[in-house]
């Protein structure tokens, strides 16, 4: 059963104050010639103004606390009641007693029939009575359910706030503040929406109180379609809490009346989470009944928002450091590999140029100059293989739609031999890649083969239905051996860096791609490539994680 309104309360006793008003001017006027049935009628007569100016206050929602209003009408009616019985019995006692009329009127301070006397001069008295009675019970009541609710609102305020500060991962911060805050009282179901700005949507991540399905269906725009008129998009729209009182009298919460109807929601509030000046989203709290959302309940609600945008933030902060960490750690491992290629590799053919250089000289045997030659074009290779470990990134930035055929075709001019053979596989299809660092994969990939499997090698490049590979007809690799050949150093060869298929686990890794070594159908090495999107994004970011 809803509440009584404050207005339709205040004004039904206004309505009977009114009436008394009428009674009793009545009948000072009636014994306006008897000054002093006139002196007595006027008192109920000013007691019932009084009871109409209060029915005004109550109206108005200034004397009596919002939603008791009825419990202050139902007093008032009590003491209206009681009073009128009081004064039936004592009339009838006076009656009983033989007392004349007149006397019993003058008693009363009534000139009416006798018949109407216990109703008249008393009820104002009994209808104010009333009033103060129920005045005093409905703020005490009030008072007792506010101390209540500022309790349980600190509990609340307290637990998820603790749960935010022991929680370190965003998804199970979101979830257990979805549990904690649907366990509270007044609330039914909670859900939680991130805000993805460049499609103007927000995608519902963690909930309580609500069934699967039901959140299948939820959709929620930012933008100017009925679906983001709502209070959620509104919520994203000003970074502040929105709350619907009545869901079916808010015409912009139509586009979801019948989920509520079906799960039984009357009220709600969306709550932007924010920090700073970024939102990250909304949760919206449900309620089975009007009227929830009162002003303390939304000041706690939109500090909980705030909390959790200040959690989120913290943790995003930290996630970023520990990036950070992680790419310093890469940064000095790498420079580590630096120092020990720069000290030993490139030592030992410039001690071999040295050497050679030396004994040409003396000889003057064309023999050694080319095994200087021979020397400086290893140091050649080596800076190569270190300039392009030192340039590349960890991301890749900008993605095109490339033919793996065409860049295939452009590697093998650089890398290939004039006795080994290219092989493409029909419809390789695009990829979207950066181009540049596609061909330079390819060109180690073809070098690594020609090293291995010959000057008569044959490689093949083929499509996956996820990505592409690159195989050969060579040794292979051993199994045993196949986690390390990524490895910076690994070489087989003795003319081999040992950074080449580093390089090219690196540039995979920089375009979110997953490498695997296997071994081909002619008993080879296969490289297969693999969550390799076929078309570039149309957006202008592109950016991609690498993958550790």
């Amino acid at each position: 059963m809803s509440r009584l309104s404050p207005r339709v309360g205040g004004a039904l006793i206004a309505a009977f104050g009114a009436a008394l008003v009428v009674f009793h001017l009545n009948g000072v006027l009636l014994l306006h010639e008897t000054v002093t049935l006139a002196a007595l009628s006027a008192v109920p007569l000013a007691i019932s103004v009084v009871v109409v100016a209060a029915g005004v206050a109550v109206a108005r929602g200034r004397l009596v606390p919002a939603g008791f209003a009825d419990r202050a009408l139902a007093w008032t009616a009590t003491g209206v009641v009681a009073i009128a019985a009081l004064d039936a019995w004592v009339f009838a006692g006076v009656v009983a007693y033989g007392f004349d009329l007149p006397a019993t009127v003058l008693v009363f301070g009534v000139a009416l029939p006798g018949v109407l006397a216990p109703f008249s001069g008393v009820a104002p008295f009994g209808v104010l009575v009333g009033l103060l009675v129920g005045v005093y019970d409905a703020r005490r009541l009030a008072q007792q359910r506010a101390i209540a609710q500022l309790s349980r609102i600190n509990d609340t305020l307290r637990i998820t706030t603790q749960e935010m500060v022991e929680e370190d991962d965003r998804d199970a911060l979101e979830r257990a503040v979805c549990e904690r805050l649907a366990e509270s009282e007044p609330y039914d179901a909670i859900w939680i929406g991130r805000y993805d700005p460049e499609e103007s949507v927000v995608r519902p991540v963690a909930w309580a109180g609500l069934p699967d399905e039901y959140v299948a269906e939820i959709s929620v725009t930012v933008d100017e379609t009925a679906t983001g008129g709502g209070a959620g998009g509104r919520a994203i729209r000003t970074g502040e809490i929105q709350t619907v009182p009545d869901v079916y009298a808010d015409p912009t919460m139509e586009p979801w009346h019948e989920q509520f109807a079906r799960y039984g929601v009357e009220s709600l509030a969306a709550v932007p989470i924010v920090h700073e000046d970024t939102v990250y989203g909304f949760f919206s709290v449900y309620a089975s009944r009007q009227n929830v959302f009162d002003e303390r309940e939304s000041e706690v609600l939109a500090e909980v928002g705030e909390s959790l945008g200040h959690a989120i933030a913290s943790i995003e902060m930290v996630d970023l450091l520990a990036a950070r960490e992680r790419e310093l750690a890469r940064q000095n491992e790498r420079l580590e590999e630096f120092a020990a290629v720069v000290s030993h590799d490139l030592r030992n053919p410039l001690n071999v140029a040295d050497g050679y250089l030396d004994m040409a000289r003396e000889s003057g045997d064309d023999e050694h100059f080319d095994r200087v030659r021979d020397a400086l074009d290893r140091m050649n290779a080596l800076i190569d293989d270190l300039l392009t470990l030192a340039r590349q990134g960890a991301t890749v930035d900008e993605l095109e739609t490339a033919s793996l055929e065409s860049v295939a075709a452009d590697a093998w001019e650089v890398a290939g031999g004039e006795s080994a053979t290219l092989a493409l596989g029909d419809d390789l299809g695009t990829v979207a890649c950066d181009r540049s660092r596609l061909r330079q994969l390819l060109e180690n990939l073809f070098r690594n083969a020609r090293q291995h499997g010959g000057a008569d090698v044959t490689v093949t490049v083929g499509r996956l239905e996820d990505g592409f590979y690159v195989a050969d007809d060579g040794p292979g690799v051993p199994e045993g051996e196949r986690a390390d050949v990524f490895d910076v150093g690994y070489t087989t060869h003795e003319s081999g860096t040992g950074f080449g298929l580093n390089i090219v686990r690196g540039i995979a890794s920089a375009h979110g791609w997953d490498v695997t070594l296997t071994e081909s159908a002619d008993g080879g090495a296969r490289f297969e490539f693999r969550g390799v999107a076929r078309d570039a994004p149309r957006d202008a970011d592109h950016s991609l994680s690498a993958v550790d």
